[in-house]
C-alpha cells in the first residue's frame, strides 16, 4: 500500500488492492458457509431424530389407544357379565345342581355373547371349580390362531391359577407370562364361576406392526419387562431407561437407541418403542453421502468460482470506473466518505452525483405524477364495463315491452342517482348517508335486472351517518359480490354492519361487508393482501379503492380481506372519523 499526497501535502485515505480484498472476502466467506453446512449437518441430524420420535409417538399413541380401547370392553364385558347377565347369575348358584337339558340354554347364550364380543388378539374363559362349567372362546389371532392340545393344556393351567389366586387378584388386571406367552389378565368369580378376559400382548402389537421391523415395541410393568426382554437386555435397556425415557440426543447416542414409554397406572401395563440407531442409519445413509458429497462439491465451487474472478475481474472494474466518469460528467459534486477501494470510490461518486440528479427529477416529477394518478384512479371510477349499460337498457326495453312503467321510472331514477355519483371526484370524501344511499340505488338497479332476488341487509350506527368516507366505499363490495356470484339456485345475502370503534385512544369508523356467495379466490385474497404496484383489469374497483383510500388517508386506514369459514367474502375497513363542512361537490354527491 502507499500513501497519495496533495498538492498541501496533507495525506488521503489509503487505497486497498481490490485483488487482496477478494481473497479475504472469499475465505471469510467459504469458512462463513462451511460453518452453516456442518451446522446445518447437526442440524438435521437433531431434526431427522425428532421427526422418528415424533413419528413412533404418534404410532406408540395408536397402539396404546387401542390398548386401552379393548382393555376397557374387555372390563365391561366382565362386569356386565357379572353383574347383570340371568345367565351367569343362574349357572353361578347351581350349575352343579342343575340337569344337562337345563344347562344348555344358559351356556348357549353365553356362548354366542363371548363369541361376539372376544377381540381378534383375546380369548374369554368361563370355569367352576368342580369343572361342571369349562368352556372358552379365542380370537382369531389369540397364540397363533389354531387352538391345539397344547391351547386346552395351558387353559387348564389358567383355571388352576385362577382357582389358587387370592381375592386381590380378580377384579383387575394381572400379567401372566410362561415362555413366550405373555398375557393380561382380568377375572370375576361370583358363588363358583368365573368369568376371565385374556389379552395375548405378542399377538396384539404384532397385529399392529406386522412388517415393522426399526421399531421393537415392549409391554412393561413396574417390576419387569413382558416381551421382547431379550431385546432389550442385548441391547442394554434396562428397565428403568424404559420407565424414564427422555427424548435427548446425546443419551439416545449414548445408549444407541431412542426409546419412547407410555404407561397406564389404571391397568398396571405400559408400552415402550425402541428404535435402533443403526436400523435408523441404514435408511439414513444415502442422506449423508449426499450430504458429503454436496459439501465437498460446494467448497470445490468457491475455489472455481474465485479463480475465475480473480481472473477476470480488473477488466470489469476497468469498464464499471470508465462509465462511472461518464455518467458524473455533470452536475456538482457530491461530498461523501468514499470506500477505500479506488474503483469502487470512483463508481460511488458517480451514483452520488446521479442520486442527486434523480432527487431534482423526482421532486418535478412528483406533482406530475400524483396528478397523473389522480386521473388515472379518476379514470377507473368513471369506468364503467359495457355490458353494464346493456344489461340496463336491455332491462328498459322489456319493461316497456310489459308496460312497466313504474319500474321504468324507479329504474330511470336510480340509474340516473348511480351516474351522477361516479362522476364525482373520487378524492373528495362524502357523508356515509350518501354513500348508504347510492347503494340503495345500485341495489334497486341490479334488483330489476337480476332474476333472483339478492337481500341487503344493513345494520348501520345512525350517529355516523354525517361523517366523511370515501366514495363507493360499500358500492364498490357490493358490485363485486353481484358481480361474481351467478350461482341462481342459491339466494344471495349482501350484509352492511357499520359501526364505530376506538384503536389506541382514537375513534375509528368500522365497515364490516360481507356476503354468503362463493368468497375470494386464493390468488384474489393474495393480490389483496399485497401493495397494488399496478392496476388490474378485473376487480378493479377494489384496487381502485384501495389506492384513493391511501392518497387520502396515507397510513391512517386499515383493511382486511377474508373467507368466512362457512363461505362467502369479508371485508374489513377502519377509517378515521371525519366531520367536514360540506361543499357543493358535496351536496350534488348527497343528491
Amino acid at each position: 500500500m502507499r500513501i497519495q499526497e496533495c498538492k498541501g501535502g496533507a495525506a488521503v485515505k489509503r487505497v486497498r488492492s481490490a485483488k487482496k480484498s477478494l481473497i479475504k472476502f472469499f475465505l471469510i466467506l467459504l469458512l462463513i458457509t462451511l460453518l452453516c453446512l456442518v451446522s446445518y449437518g447437526v442440524y438435521s441430524v437433531w431434526m431427522y431424530e425428532q421427526q422418528l420420535i415424533f413419528r413412533n409417538q404418534a404410532a406408540l399413541d395408536v397402539y396404546s389407544n387401542n390398548l386401552i380401547y379393548v382393555l376397557q370392553d374387555m372390563t365391561s364385558f366382565n362386569q356386565d357379565v357379572y353383574s347383570s347377565d340371568t345367565d351367569f347369575l343362574l349357572l353361578a348358584n347351581k350349575a352343579d345342581s342343575l340337569p344337562d337339558d337345563q344347562r344348555i340354554v344358559p351356556e348357549y347364550n353365553l356362548r354366542k355373547l363371548m363369541n361376539s364380543r372376544v377381540p381378534n388378539a383375546g380369548a374369554i374363559f368361563f370355569f367352576n371349580k368342580s369343572r361342571s362349567e369349562f368352556f372358552y372362546c379365542f380370537g382369531s389371532d389369540f397364540m397363533g390362531g389354531t387352538i391345539t392340545r397344547r391351547h386346552m393344556e395351558f387353559m387348564n393351567q389358567l383355571r388352576e391359577h385362577w382357582l389358587d389366586a387370592k381375592q386381590t387378584d380378580l377384579m383387575r388386571w394381572i400379567a401372566f407370562s410362561e415362555g413366550e406367552d405373555v398375557l393380561l389378565m382380568n377375572a370375576y368369580r361370583r358363588a363358583d364361576l368365573y368369568v376371565c378376559s385374556i389379552l395375548d400382548l405378542n399377538a396384539f402389537i404384532g397385529m399392529h406392526t406386522e412388517g415393522v421391523d426399526a421399531i421393537k415395541y415392549a409391554f412393561f410393568t413396574q417390576d419387569q419387562i413382558l416381551t421382547n426382554a431379550d431385546y432389550a437386555a442385548q441391547e442394554g435397556i434396562t428397565l428403568e431407561m424404559i420407565q424414564r425415557a427422555e427424548a435427548n440426543l446425546v443419551r439416545n447416542l449414548y445408549i444407541g437407541n431412542i426409546i419412547q414409554s407410555d404407561y397406564y397406572p389404571a391397568y398396571g401395563i405400559g408400552l415402550s418403542g425402541i428404535m435402533s440407531l443403526q436400523g435408523i442409519w441404514s435408511y439414513s445413509r444415502i442422506s449423508v453421502i449426499l450430504f458429503l458429497i454436496v459439501f465437498i462439491v460446494i467448497c470445490g465451487l468457491f475455489f472455481v468460482i474465485y479463480a475465475f474472478i480473480d481472473r477476470i475481474l480488473i477488466y470489469p472494474l476497468n469498464q464499471i470506473t470508465n462509465a462511472s466518469r461518464q455518467l458524473s460528467g455533470a452536475g456538482e459534486p457530491v461530498r461523501t466518505d468514499y470506500e477505500n477501494l479506488l474503483e469502487f470510490s470512483t463508481i460511488q461518486i458517480a451514483l452520488d452525483r446521479l442520486v442527486e440528479q434523480k432527487v431534482r427529477l423526482e421532486q418535478d416529477n412528483r406533482t406530475k405524477t400524483q396528478e397523473t394518478e389522480h386521473a388515472l384512479l379518476q379514470y377507473y371510477q368513471l369506468q364503467t364495463r359495457s355490458h353494464f349499460f346493456l344489461n340496463c337498457l336491455k332491462s328498459l326495453y322489456h319493461m316497456s315491452e310489459r308496460g312497466e312503467i313504474e319500474k321504468i321510472r324507479l329504474m330511470i331514477l336510480a340509474f340516473s342517482n348511480h351516474l351522477r355519483y361516479v362522476f364525482h371526484d373520487n378524492l373528495l370524501l362524502v357523508t356515509l348517508k350518501s354513500e348508504l344511499d347510492e347503494a340503495q340505488d345500485y341495489y334497486q338497479i341490479i334488483q330489476m335486472d337480476r332474476a333472483h332476488p339478492l337481500l341487503l341487509d344493513m345494520e348501520v350506527d345512525q350517529s355516523l351517518l354525517e361523517y366523511r368516507v370515501p366514495p363507493l366505499v360499500v358500492q364498490t363490495f357490493l358490485e363485486n359480490s353481484y358481480k361474481y356470484n351467478t350461482n341462481r339456485k342459491k339466494f344471495l345475502r349482501f350484509r352492511v354492519q357499520i359501526d364505530r370503534i376506538e384503536m389506541e385512544g382514537r375513534p375509528y369508523i368500522r365497515l364490516r361487508l360481507s356476503d354468503n356467495g362463493v368468497g375470494y379466490s386464493a390468488e384474489m385474497l393474495k393480490k389483496l393482501s399485497e401493495p397494488d404496484e399496478q392496476f388490474e383489469q378485473y376487480h378493479v374497483g377494489i384496487s381502485n379503492l384501495k389506492r384513493r383510500m391511501a392518497l387520502i388517508y396515507q397510513n391512517d386506514f386499515q383493511v382486511a380481506f377474508f373467507n368466512a369459514p362457512g363461505g362467502g367474502a369479508c371485508s374489513l375497513i377502519y377509517l378515521p372519523l371525519q366531520a367536514e363542512e360540506r361543499s357543493e361537490d358535496d351536496a350534488c354527491a348527497d343528491r
